[in-house]
């Protein structure tokens, strides 16, 4: 049978109730909690094997979403699904999702020609991979136009949260639209633009990229990648207020993520600190398209509005360490004494 079962998830439930938890433990008391508010149909449409291969996609358009919709949820599983959110993320964090969703209002009445109902706040879907407990691995995903969350939990470790995506489209919301004013990536960008402005001549030469239209440097869109040639200013040529903004952009990131997730976030990032490069390009026309990277030892990190210039993208990855096969290898190698030799993240 290709989902978990409901007796499943009910002892998930029955542990989940007499546990001292750390915050992994909340995320699965919040993850069940949500799956208990489904009908066995709904929880089917909800539910895979953790070892499914559907755990490992990652969706930059909103087309051929999977799981349980989040508009289809009723008060009791909407108000479920704002705690396991709550506790994933940080309280910006679940802000710019919620700002993200809401952006659909916007982007309906600026593209009238899509069907009734593909541009809406509630077309996101729920997956769930596993039982949410607190003694095999599991994980979950939220996914809809522009927005993925992807966070896969291991007995021991603080989950893991990458790849990470995140638009806004349109890049600042004009007058007269639901959310008007809104600039749901503005800080992002800003942050990025104020690195790049800081350059003197000889940084900003090593720095600059040639101009692409249509996303033509990102590489971020795909499930999964390794590190790429370090391309762009090498973090060790720049000032230390240069650096200071540089690492105030990666952390703004990584505090996107409640506490515990973040702090391993952090940690990633210091360790590729040394070799992080960063690179950037912007145009005249269309008004405001750029291209950002930070790249290093396994981190990624692109911001790209070459799209027409009104169509933000940002994506985090963390190259051959994706959907926490590192985690999974480990989690193999403690509990099952399996060496991963085969390159599986399969328990």
């Amino acid at each position: 049978m290709r989902r978990i079962s409901l007796g499943c998830l009910v002892v998930a439930c029955a542990v989940l109730a007499v546990a001292s938890w750390a915050a992994p433990g909340a995320l699965a008391e919040r993850a069940a909690g949500l799956l208990q508010t489904l009908d066995d149909g709904q929880r089917d449409d909800a539910t895979w094997p953790f070892d499914d291969d559907e755990r490992r996609v990652i969706r930059y358009a909103p087309t051929g979403l999977e799981g349980f919709k989040h508009g289809d949820l009723d008060d009791a599983g909407k108000a479920a699904a704002k705690a396991l959110l709550a506790a994933t993320l940080s309280a910006r964090g679940f802000e710019k999702t919620e700002a993200i969703r809401l952006l659909e209002r916007d982007v309906a009445e600026l593209e009238s020609w899509w069907e009734l109902g593909f541009r809406d706040p509630e077309r996101y879907y729920w997956a769930f991979f596993g039982a949410p407990g607190p003694d095999a691995p599991w994980a979950y995903s939220f996914e809809g136009h522009h927005l993925s969350l992807n966070v896969t939990v291991v007995p021991g470790h603080p989950p893991a949260s990458l790849p990470l995506f995140l638009g806004a489209q349109p890049r600042l919301v004009p007058d007269g639209l639901p959310s008007a004013g809104v600039a749901t990536l503005g800080v992002e960008e800003a942050m990025v633009r104020e690195l790049y402005g800081s350059l003197d001549d000889a940084q900003r030469e090593a720095a600059t990229l040639p101009f692409m239209e249509d996303r033509g440097h990102m590489l971020g869109h795909v499930p999964e990648l390794q590190d790429p040639a370090p391309i762009g200013l090498a973090r060790a040529a720049m000032t230390p207020a240069q650096q200071a903004t540089l690492d105030g952009l990666l952390a703004h990131f990584a505090d996107f993520w409640s506490a515990d997730i973040a702090a391993a976030r952090h940690a990633e990032i210091d360790a590729a600190r040394d070799g992080l490069h960063f690179a950037f390009v912007a145009a005249a026309a269309p008004p405001f398209s750029f291209y950002a990277r930070v790249g290093g030892p396994g981190l990624l990190l692109e911001m790209d509005n070459t799209q027409g210039g009104d169509h933000v993208h940002a994506v985090w990855h963390r190259p051959g360490d994706s959907f926490g096969r590192s985690l999974l290898a480990a989690h193999l190698r403690d509990h099952h004494r399996q060496a991963d030799a085969s390159g599986s993240d399969q328990p």
